[in-house]
């Protein structure tokens, strides 16, 4: 009857019988040397990959277009009004910016230069004249050229307008 050997058994004795000559080898005192490293061929090759990073560069921030120039200003004469007379096309539009502690009157638009405003109650004029784009001076040229603009009184009616150049403060009373 044949020896069946299998395949495990066969790697086996076939380490077992090199170790074996190995062994007699170095007992023998031969300096045989043996390679059991695999051919150079049989190993795969590492291939060095490289990627291309581009530089960095900033991107520009857009810059924004440039305000538009603003319009030519009418010098003020000594009383702080518009040399020009008063209401023409070159006298800066009078706003209202609505109540604001000390001008909580009511306001009523007459054209594009000019307001009636009903005093109310803890007015002042200096807080009027801001509400409007005015200078304190402005509204008492117009209101007050005889009087206090101290004494203001709630229920008053202001003209809230430029003054013209002949509006001087303390003349014609």
């Amino acid at each position: 009857m044949p020896i069946i050997l299998s395949r495990a058994h066969l790697a086996r004795s076939a380490r077992a019988s090199l170790l074996a000559v190995l062994v007699l080898a170095s007992a023998a005192g031969c300096s045989a040397s043996l390679d059991l490293s695999p051919p150079d061929a049989t190993l795969p090759t590492r291939v060095p990959v490289t990627v291309y990073t581009p530089p960095w560069t900033p991107t520009p921030t857009p810059t924004p277009p440039p305000p538009p120039p603003p319009p030519p200003l009418t010098a003020p004469n000594a009383m702080g009004g518009q040399t020009d007379g008063g209401n023409t096309a070159y006298t800066p539009v009078v706003d209202d910016t609505g109540p604001q502690e000390f001008a909580k009157g009511r306001a009523t638009k007459v054209n594009d230069y000019e307001y009636r405003y009903v005093v109310a109650t803890y007015d002042q004029v200096l807080a009027i004249a801001s509400r409007f784009y005015l200078q304190t001076n402005d509204v008492v040229r117009v209101n007050f050229p005889c009087s206090d603009p101290l004494n203001v009184q709630p229920g008053d009616v202001l003209d809230i307008r430029w003054p013209v150049d002949s509006e001087q403060v303390g003349t014609g009373c």
